[in-house]
């Protein structure tokens, strides 16, 4: 026991804590704790917790309180073998305090452990974000300068870095946007020279009919330092008519024609176009185009006048030829047959100038007729239609053609603003020429009807028809189809150009279909306001 104490003591003082030797049969044989006097080989260890779980499990540990230390301590307890045989146990004591000691002492160094860990984690981690951030910043930065137009911009390439594809990318990028640019430069400089030496006036508007650009000829007609950026096109040219129908383009019509003068101090005629401005496939705003055709205006009145005056002084001496004519006739004996044939001849070509002079006359006014001088009126569409139809009825009865009169698309009460005469004047024209180019037994049909905003108007006959080379002609005036047949019908070659004309002066329009052969239809639309 001596020894084995003397080995408890020695082993506890190297390692700081309470060391005991018990006995397979539980007894004390060694502790560091007690002096050699105070061992008490009677106490039974063997029924100490740390033993039993030693004894059973190959080790035993628990924190309890000791009767011999006056305090609450950490039991730890190993069995000792000789030859498979227990011959004892070795059990450490450490004083509860001591091991909270250790543990705090431990904890502390974990916690300055993790310190320096995660601040060294931390330290590294914003390095790698500054070093993997550089390349971004500096793609950002190239980005930033191509979106604000600068594309000539140096490549930075970042060697074994995920960002170098996006790098060539933008590269690539910037290279065709400053391709494209250049061929939007030229296209916009191109642009640019034809409409400064354009000498029609250009005018182009937004969305809200505001204008934003006007070129030069037109800015000059406007007095040049006119102030016309965002206003609209009445308060700078003072024109109602010119602004209905730039808001009637915007709104969705495709196109607008008319004819305005525009000079302050002379007149100064111009025709104006409107097209709507598209882009993407939306309407962006409005292009209108001046043409100034004062010239050409000034031209035709010349013509008119002409015309207007040659056709005056005609009628005049070949009314008188006609009245003499007629009188030769009444008292030329009937034994001069020859005489009165000749005489005859001569006075249907008389009459035949006497019709030609009063369509000259017509034409030289409807060509020279503004619509504001039209003596417009509500008109009854149907009670001009059947005056119509009844002024050809003997010459149809004449030639046994049937003339039919179709009014069942028309309300009793439907009325137009037209001027009365001229109205009845083209519907007659027509009917006129279809009676005439009818063979015998064949029909002409008049027929109208209401559409939604306008009232439409036909004649169709069963005639000779007309080839299809003519058709976009036949509104001429003097041009015929078959000038000897014609002429032994005793035409102008002017009826269809008083119609177009007439129809025209009235807003509307006038086509024309024919199948060789088979007849024509002739059809008129007249809108309703």
């Amino acid at each position: 026991p001596d020894q084995l104490d003397r080995l408890a003591r020695e082993i506890g003082r190297n390692t700081g804590e309470r060391v005991s030797i018990i006995s397979a049969d539980g007894r004390l044989l060694g502790d560091s704790a007690r002096e050699p006097k105070q061992l008490d080989l009677t106490d039974d260890y063997s029924h100490r917790p740390e033993i039993i779980m030693a004894r059973e499990k190959g080790y035993g540990e628990i924190l309890r309180h000791s009767p011999f230390m006056n305090i609450t301590a950490l039991f730890a307890a190993l069995p000792v073998y000789r030859e498979k045989t227990l011959i004892g146990f070795v059990r450490l004591a450490r004083p509860l305090k001591a091991v909270e000691e250790t543990v705090r002492v431990f904890r502390r160094d974990m916690i300055l452990l993790a310190g320096l860990v995660g601040l060294s984690g931390l330290l590294f981690g914003v390095f790698l974000l500054w070093w993997m951030s550089q390349p971004l910043k500096e793609l950002t930065t190239m980005a930033e300068q191509m979106a604000a137009g600068h594309l000539k911009q140096p490549l930075h390439l970042f060697p074994q870095s995920e960002f170098t594809p996006l790098a060539l990318s933008l590269e690539k990028m910037s290279r065709d946007q400053r391709g494209k640019l250049d061929l939007l430069d030229a296209e916009t400089s191109r642009l640019r020279a034809i409409l400064l030496a354009m000498r029609e006036g250009v005018l182009v508007t937004d969305e809200k009919g505001l204008i934003t650009l006007i070129n030069p000829f037109l800015r000059n007609l406007l007095g040049g330092k006119i102030q016309w950026e965002k206003r609209t096109v009445q308060e700078i040219f003072m024109n109602t008519e010119l602004q209905n129908a730039v808001d009637a383009v915007l709104q969705g019509e495709s196109f607008h024609r008319l004819q305005l003068n525009l000079g302050w101090d002379s007149p100064r005629f111009f025709e104006v176009q409107i097209v709507p401005l598209i882009s993407v496939h939306l309407p962006q705003g409005v292009v209108v185009i001046f043409h100034d055709i004062t010239d050409l205006k000034h031209l035709l009145k010349v013509r008119q006048d002409f015309v207007a005056n040659a056709s005056h002084e005609l009628r005049t001496p070949l009314t008188a030829v006609n009245g003499a004519l007629e009188t030769v006739l009444a008292i030329l004996p009937a034994t001069d047959p020859d005489a009165a044939r000749f005489l005859n001849i001569l006075q249907k070509n008389v009459r035949r100038m006497n019709y030609l002079v009063s369509d000259l006359l017509d034409l030289a006014k409807l060509e020279g007729q503004e619509r504001a001088e039209m003596f417009l009126d509500e008109v009854n569409v149907t009670e001009v239609l059947k005056a119509a139809a009844q002024s050809v009825s003997d010459l149809a009865q004449e030639k046994n053609i049937s003339l039919k009169l179709d009014l069942s698309g028309l309300s009793e009460a439907c009325s137009l603003f037209w001027e009365r005469d001229r109205v009845q004047q083209a519907v007659f024209n027509l009917l006129d020429n279809a009676v005439k180019y009818t063979p015998p037994g064949g029909s002409v049909h008049l027929s109208a009807r209401e559409a939604d905003n306008s009232v439409v108007l036909s004649v169709t006959d069963t005639g000779l028809g007309i080839p299809k080379e003519h058709l976009s002609r036949i509104f001429e005036r003097f041009y015929r189809v078959d000038r000897d047949r014609s002429r032994e019908m005793g035409g102008t070659g002017l009826g269809l150009s008083i119609v177009k004309h007439i129809v025209e002066a009235h807003r509307g329009t006038v086509e024309a279909q024919s199948e060789l052969g088979r007849g024509s239809t002739f059809t008129l639309t007249f809108p309703k306001k």
